[in-house]
């Protein structure tokens, strides 16, 4: 990563924790935190109690707009859902750890107005509400991306109302997405709160990845915000699209809807959208993910060149140390074969002269042999001598073959 100039560089940069501490100390100086304010609303009941103090909300009289508040547990025991109440307090603004900002109201006292403020149903709906954001708003955005991304077609279940003609708006937005998310339709009477439930409860087990409400504004659309509607659709496990009605219609069923996309038309071109960003990211992805995969190879091939290199000196330093070797080995061999050879030229004068000193030993014995026969041969004749003559000249003879023995 190439690293900034430094002309390019703020003077003053922040860590994220730093900014959160400077505007949470600007949001904790402002004077209206120590105004005492009245705020005039009904009132909610929540379950999140922290110590000695509950975080309840406010509810506009004539609006789903709402504020939470901060109210002690002494001031909450006469209070019931749906009081029309007075609260006083001060403004307090505590910023998240994320960035945002939440307004709340420390109260310091409350006036009750009226005991019921509003009627049974919108009691049951108010918590219907805190049931539904209990159990969480599914993200139905990004389920539908996820599914597109990975190549796979999403199904999503439509309902229309029985005689409802709001399909054709509906087809006019969604163009091309047909060819990438499945869509089945299903008809049923928005004004007959029992059977509505069933379908949804059919609809719900059948695994769909989101369930659409299909329908125009103008009358009979107030049915949708049966309690018995209502809560089904909060106790619905698919998640659910509320594309009904005009955009200033304001149904109550809006607050427990995963996604709301006011106008049927509007709904078609969400999906039409969705296909194409998600096209759109797959296209960028793909060739982010080439030039990733040209880089990686670019550098393989890059690190393989370098090894072969490193390999090559080494493989020409070991041909290198092996000639070397080669060389002294001849070398040896050729003085050993030298000295082989002269060893083997000694050892044969040795045996040559060995021969012919046998050849001369045994020309001496043979003619030592030989001059042994020939003396006693004369031993003999000289016995003979000495026996048949006693005469001087026969003596005289005798002494000279003693003394031609003498000689030999």
């Amino acid at each position: 990563m190439q690293q900034l100039s430094s002309n390019i560089v703020p003077g003053n940069f922040y860590k994220p924790s730093e900014l959160l501490s400077i505007l949470r100390n600007f949001l904790s100086n402002k004077e209206i935190n120590a105004v005492v304010l009245c705020l005039h609303g009904i009132y909610w009941k929540s379950d999140k109690m922290y110590g000695s103090v509950a975080y309840d909300q406010l509810k506009d009289e004539n609006s789903a707009e709402e504020i939470t508040i901060v109210v002690p547990q002494s001031l909450r025991a006469d209070l019931k859902n749906g009081n029309l109440v007075s609260v006083y307090g001060t403004i307090d603004r505590k910023l998240q750890s994320k960035g945002s900002i939440q307004i709340l109201l420390n109260v310091t006292r409350v006036d009750k107005i009226k005991e019921l403020a509003v009627s049974d149903d919108e009691i049951k709906r108010a918590e219907l509400r805190r049931i539904k954001s209990e159990f969480g708003y599914k993200n139905v955005d990004g389920l539908l991306e996820d599914k597109l991304f990975r190549g796979e077609r999403p199904i999503i279940a439509l309902i229309y109302a029985e005689t409802s003609i709001t399909n054709a708006d509906f087809e006019k937005g969604v163009v091309a997405a047909k060819a990438y998310i499945d869509f089945h339709t299903y008809r049923v009477s928005f004004a007959k709160p029992a059977e509505f439930r069933v379908r949804l409860q059919q609809l719900d087990q059948k695994k769909y990845d989101a369930i659409a409400l299909v329908r125009g504004g103008g009358s009979g659309i107030e049915n949708l915000d049966n309690i018995l509607i209502v809560e089904t659709l909060v106790n619905l496990k698919t998640a659910w699209i509320y594309g009904v009605g005009h955009e200033k219609e304001n149904l109550f069923i809006r607050n427990v809807a995963d996604k709301v996309i006011p106008i049927p038309f509007a709904l078609g071109t969400y999906f039409r959208d969705l296909v194409e960003t998600v096209i759109q990211k797959r296209n960028s992805s793909r060739a982010a993910l080439v030039q990733e995969v040209k880089r990686q190879y670019e550098k393989q091939i890059e690190d393989s060149n370098r090894r072969n290199k490193e390999l090559t000196v080494q493989l020409e330093a070991i041909q290198r140390q092996r000639r070397e070797q080669e060389k002294e080995m001849n070398k040896r061999l050729t003085e050993q074969t030298d000295q082989l050879k002269s060893y083997n030229q000694n050892l044969s004068k040795l045996q040559n002269e060995n021969t012919r000193r046998q050849e001369e030993n045994s020309q001496i014995m043979r003619e030592l042999s030989n001059a042994r026969a020939k003396n006693r041969e004369l031993e003999e004749q000289l016995a003979q001598a000495n026996r048949g003559c006693f005469m001087p000249g026969c003596l005289g003879i005798v002494a000279v073959v003693l003394l031609i023995l003498l000689i030999i």
